[in-house]
């Protein structure tokens, strides 16, 4: 069974989980909120939010088992980002070219508007990040 969390006591656990996976390399702020998805009390999905400046969200997102990718949790980044946030944007960035990643963004919607060279540190180095956008008017899923 699939169990979604988003209290303040999985907040700290949420982050460690998806520090690495998704390569962020700051440390979690009072403001940013997470879903967790947990199968058998471990955390297997985790999508965080942040850097909310009243009108665009950053969503950092990692998964580690493909039964995550369900439309309804799928759903529940949008619903939190564009009716809870009242957001009229997400970003999200990948390693450029990780073909999986951006399918994934792709996939549900996101926008590639470019390129940032040298924008994400991935094993102490700096490479290449794509960038990804989706206004709440191309967002299908709320």
């Amino acid at each position: 069974m699939i169990e979604v969390r988003t209290d303040d006591n999985t907040k700290q656990e949420a982050y460690d989980w998806i520090k690495s996976r998704a390569h962020i390399n700051r440390e979690l702020e009072e403001n940013d909120r997470h879903i967790a998805f947990l199968v058998d009390n471990s955390i297997k999905a985790c999508l965080l939010f942040s850097d909310f400046d009243g009108y665009n969200i950053f969503v950092h997102l990692a998964i580690d088992d493909a039964r995550l990718c369900q439309r309804r949790y799928i759903r529940l980044m949008f619903d939190y980002a564009f009716n809870q946030c009242k957001c009229g944007r997400i970003t999200a960035m990948c390693v450029d070219g990780y073909r999986r990643n951006e399918r994934l963004l792709q996939g549900v919607g996101f926008v590639k508007e470019g390129v940032i060279r040298q924008a994400m540190l991935v094993n102490n180095k700096y490479v290449d990040a794509a960038l990804y956008g989706m206004l709440k008017g191309e967002c299908k899923w709320v």
